[in-house]
């Protein structure tokens, strides 16, 4: 899917993670449930950011 924000047109990256539920529950807005942990660490995009065109890194 392509989007576009402040005139510079992106396209989404869906990725899948592979989960396994973990043994612990926790409490949202009243709710329980079991959260799930990701089977293998995910690369994290944050080193490659565009700023107005120009290539910067945090």
């Amino acid at each position: 899917m392509k989007l576009r924000f402040l005139g510079q047109v992106y396209a989404t990256s869906n990725h899948r993670v592979k989960t396994i539920p973990s043994e612990h529950t926790a409490r949202f807005l009243g709710q329980s449930y079991t959260p799930s942990l990701p089977i293998k660490p995910v690369k994290s995009q944050l080193g490659l950011r565009k700023y107005r065109g120009v290539s910067y890194q945090a």
